[in-house]
């Protein structure tokens, strides 16, 4: 036998105001999650005679972006170790694009796709990082160990200027169909109830 409950008008807004009070904070407070973070809190300090040394040499793909080569001495690339504890001459490197930090890179060739990191066309500056399994910078005399060139990235080859542009008018359009279905559910509940 099924107990019929009479649920009151006020219990009834108030769970379906919780539902959407939810629903909207889950999507509207999602932000984007950092694929990789530079949570260094500490350096590694190395002598110009042990410290990693590179060349770069960056080519023009042509199906786009840019293929890159970091020749290296004085460095043990060590991916399965990579967030674990330090051990001096091996370790990854961090990619940067014009400053911004795009990657991690665990051996010495790479693809830099522009579409998906370059936010402008023109000359850029893409520097490479090397770091400790534990994401601390070597460094001599506390500048990094790195290198850099300057690449030249073409106006058909950027991604969108912001790739979250979608979030506001996502959240424009939850809101909208949240306070209709509020509406036509208020205006059913008040039909059956006359």
């Amino acid at each position: 036998m099924l107990l019929k409950r009479k649920v009151h008008y006020s219990e009834f807004v108030k769970w379906l105001a919780s539902v959407m009070t939810g629903w909207i904070l889950l999507v509207a407070s999602t932000s984007p999650l950092h694929a990789y973070s530079d949570g260094a809190i500490t350096i590694h300090e190395v002598a110009q005679e042990v410290a990693p040394k590179a060349s770069l040499e960056v080519k023009k793909d042509p199906t786009g972006g840019f293929n890159v080569h970091v020749s290296s001495s004085n460095f043990v690339w060590r991916p399965e170790s990579a967030s674990r504890e330090h051990f001096v001459g091996e370790g990854h490197a961090h990619v940067y694009l014009d400053g911004r930090k795009i990657m991690r890179i665990y051996n010495e060739w790479f693809h830099l796709n522009t579409y998906q990191f370059a936010t402008r066309a023109g000359e850029q500056i893409v520097s490479i990082e090397f770091v400790g399994n534990d994401h601390a910078p070597y460094t001599i005399q506390g500048i990094p160990v790195g290198l850099e060139q300057i690449i030249d990235v073409p106006f058909d080859e950027i991604g969108p200027k912001d790739p979250y542009t979608w979030k506001p008018i996502a959240i424009g359009a939850i809101g909208a169909t949240s306070l209709l279905l509020v509406l036509l559910t208020l205006r059913t509940y008040k039909r059956k109830r006359s």
